[in-house]
């Protein structure tokens, strides 16, 4: 805050005042990865933090014709 020290003469006076305000502008960087993923057994990690984004990211569903393999040591499972 800046303070003006002031006199005043009369018993009116018109003193003419504005307010001012600044802004800054801070701007991230653009993120430049993929947009859509598809889902796996790991945990996927998008590397978007302080970035800006363009639009949505998108998970798909898993795949009707993905099965899932298991084995426990002596039968192999396909669900």
């Amino acid at each position: 805050m800046i303070t003006i020290p002031m006199e005043v003469a009369v018993s009116t006076v018109e003193i003419e005042m504005g307010i001012g305000a600044s802004y800054e502008l801070v701007s991230n960087p653009i993120y430049e990865g993929e947009y859509e993923y598809t889902p796996t057994q790991e945990t996927q990690t998008v590397q978007c933090a302080g970035k800006a984004m363009s639009e949505n990211i998108t998970i798909n569903p898993i795949p009707s014709n993905y099965g899932l393999i298991t084995y426990n040591g002596s039968v192999i499972t396909v669900s």
